[in-house]
């Protein structure tokens, strides 16, 4: 599968929505289709609602506009023209903007992501992750470039509907982009139910930040309702042609942020459990995805001590030891498959044992995409799958003339 790719020609945030909107209309209606059914599942598998029933989606995405708004209006005023251009309802796309905030307050175990940062001595440093979500999503996803009014760029991985994910901003900063799990998730430090959804408070880092220290004072002041760790890479290259770099996990959770660094030789791994204190001590992914624990230990294992490349980073993330938990995950073929409308709800198995007993699908997950960013450059590397498929396809990185060739089908 070749990877969606797509540049925005305005700047004003509105008319950069209905743009977007109305050219991916389609998409953005089977995203918001795709998520309403994964909701109904996770509420269904907490017991929140029964056989039939949805979720209030109009509730759930008015509380997440709200929140929006009062963080960042200017994307507040994105969503609204994504809405329009896609001639949908704006709650529907605030809500797939707080998808991960939805999900934790259904207690969804929802896993995806492992991130590998490596920081070089005077280079550019090594910055990869792959993304792994639920394997229904896998067209569902672009590259997107968004010139802004300033005069940069910030150049993301997301999902169609969806503002920010991983990625760059021309500055010399980069995000990438962690799920994580907490104890308080689904609540908020100021009692709310939803917090700034993660998905938007990465693309304002993006958008917003000069430097590294203006991305964390960001990141620490937003409150959340999702735990999710935000790796930061800062480089910049001097006059003497050197490049000075820096990288950190802000692990963001309802309670109190956390921060993991590199360790003496400049690797920062991370995957999708708690790294910091206290927050490790509330981590409920040890016991939800306890693959996390081995895709993390793998990757220190096969990198500690060696010179690490783009190249070498992707091999080492080439693994299907841990099935559906690797750090190259693909459904499992031996499994049946969910039937027509059910799959989404069928995303989040609803009770223990309810999937050996055969009366749901189990969730099926995949690594839709393999990322690196090119931190100093302001360019991202991205390959649609996971990294036991992206050999030497692996290797272009974005452009405006790769933008210009770029027909919407």
């Amino acid at each position: 599968m070749s990877v969606r790719r797509f540049r925005s020609t305005v700047t004003d945030p509105r008319a950069r929505g209905v743009e977007f909107g109305t050219t991916f209309a389609t998409e953005v209606a089977a995203s918001v289709d795709a998520y309403r059914g994964l909701f109904d599942g996770a509420a269904r598998a907490a017991g929140r609602i029964g056989a039939g029933e949805h979720i209030d989606l109009a509730h759930w995405g008015g509380l997440a506009l709200a929140r929006i708004d009062s963080f960042a209006p200017e994307l507040g005023a994105e969503i609204r023209g994504i809405a329009g251009g896609a001639a949908l309802p704006v709650y529907e796309v605030a809500a797939i903007n707080a998808r991960t905030e939805i999900l934790a307050a259904c207690g969804a175990a929802a896993h995806e992501c492992s991130t590998v940062v490596r920081l070089i001595d005077g280079a550019a440093p090594v910055s990869v992750q792959c993304w792994d979500w639920y394997s229904e999503f896998a067209d569902l996803w672009l590259l997107w470039e968004i010139p802004r009014s300033d005069g940069g760029t910030t150049v993301t991985v997301t999902e169609f509907g969806i503002v920010g994910k991983a990625g760059v901003n021309g500055r010399g900063l980069g995000l990438h982009f962690n799920i994580l799990h907490h104890e308080a998730d689904g609540s908020t430090v100021d009692g709310g139910v939803m917090g700034v959804p993660v998905h938007v408070l990465a693309r304002a880092v993006l958008d917003r930040s000069l430097d590294l220290n203006q991305a964390m004072v960001t990141i620490a002041a937003a409150p959340v309702s999702a735990s999710t760790s935000l790796t930061l890479v800062a480089a910049q290259r001097r006059p003497d042609g050197r490049v000075e770099s820096a990288a950190v996990s802000c692990e963001v959770n309802p309670e109190k942020i956390g921060y993991a660094l590199p360790d003496p030789e400049g690797l920062l791994v991370h995957t999708n459990h708690f790294l910091s204190e206290p927050a490790r001590l509330r981590d409920t992914e040890l016991v939800g995805g306890p693959d996390t624990v081995i895709r993390y230990d793998q990757l220190r294992r096969r990198l500690v001590g060696r010179d690490v490349t783009v190249e070498s980073a992707v091999a080492a993330m080439d693994s299907h030891l841990m099935g559906g938990g690797a750090t190259c995950c693909h459904p499992d073929s031996t499994l049946p498959p969910p039937a027509p409308g059910a799959a989404r709800a069928g995303g989040v198995p609803p009770a223990p044992g309810a999937e050996r007993a055969g009366r749901v699908p189990p969730a099926q997950f995949a690594t839709l995409a393999t990322i690196a960013l090119d931190v100093p450059a302001g360019t991202v590397r991205v390959h649609a799958g996971g990294p036991c498929t992206a050999g030497r396809a692996f290797t272009a990185e974005t452009s405006t003339d790769q933008y210009k060739e770029f027909e919407h089908a």
